[in-house]
């Protein structure tokens, strides 16, 4: 008798709100099993990884807005691998409507800060080649060559600075830096004054007031923590 091997459909667990887009079609196309749930966190469950998928435009929206790091919290607090998906022309906006470095500040600040992994695709076809691609990454496989760890260097010391500083709202790496050296350690910086925030170059009375408020607001805990879900999961 000869077996006959079946190979296993790939399942990908994906947001009801994600219905109108056209990725969850183009990953019917590549042999997958889409299905759609109500999720409170991410838009697409591959694997063991989350994956937030925004468009380009709403993206720099909700850097603006605060909104993404908010969102990259919930994430990371409901999933062990979480990753966010930036969809678009990137390049129109850079220089005209957004600052170049304080969005890659931010982009850094979303990837060291809260553990998301940030992709950029140009449109929804790379967008699904992306996803399905993590569908078929075993999470388990250990590196080929051995990690090496090194004592981190003052350069790198000085980056992880002006990135936790430039987590602040309002505040990019170059008023980040004038941060620093006006206040020597990034603690003075958290524990500075609206007055003395606002002596910085850059700054201002009404950024410096809403630093503080950011910085004094009390945390306010999710009323239900998201569960992971897993693709295992029957029910």
């Amino acid at each position: 008798m000869i077996a006959v091997s079946r190979t296993r459909k790939i399942r990908i667990v994906v947001d009801e709100r994600e219905r109108p887009s056209h990725v969850p079609d183009i990953l019917r196309t590549f042999n997958v099993m889409v299905e759609y749930r109500v999720l409170e966190v991410g838009d697409y469950i591959v694997s063991q990884y989350a994956v937030e998928r925004k468009e380009v435009r709403d993206f720099v929206r909700s850097l603006y807005s605060g909104r993404i790091f908010d969102q990259a919290q919930r994430l990371a607090e409901a999933y062990e691998r979480p990753i966010l998906i930036v969809e678009g022309d990137l390049l129109p906006l850079l220089g005209r409507k957004i600052k170049p470095q304080a969005f890659w500040g931010a982009v850094t600040a979303l990837t060291f800060g809260y553990g998301l992994h940030t992709f950029f695709t140009p449109d929804e076809l790379q967008t699904a080649n992306l996803i399905y691609a993590l569908a078929k990454r075993r999470v388990d496989v250990k590196p080929v060559r051995p990690l090496v760890r090194k004592k981190p260097r003052i350069s790198d010391l000085k980056r992880m600075q002006i990135l936790q500083v430039s987590s602040l709202p309002g505040v990019g790496p170059k008023i980040s830096e004038r941060l620093l050296r006006r206040f020597g350690t990034v603690r003075r910086v958290f524990a500075a004054s609206i007055a003395e925030l606002s002596t910085v170059k850059g700054l201002g009375r009404a950024k410096a007031e809403k630093i503080v408020k950011f910085l004094d607001a009390p945390y306010q805990p999710l009323k239900k923590m998201p569960q992971q879900l897993l693709l295992n999961d029957s029910s």
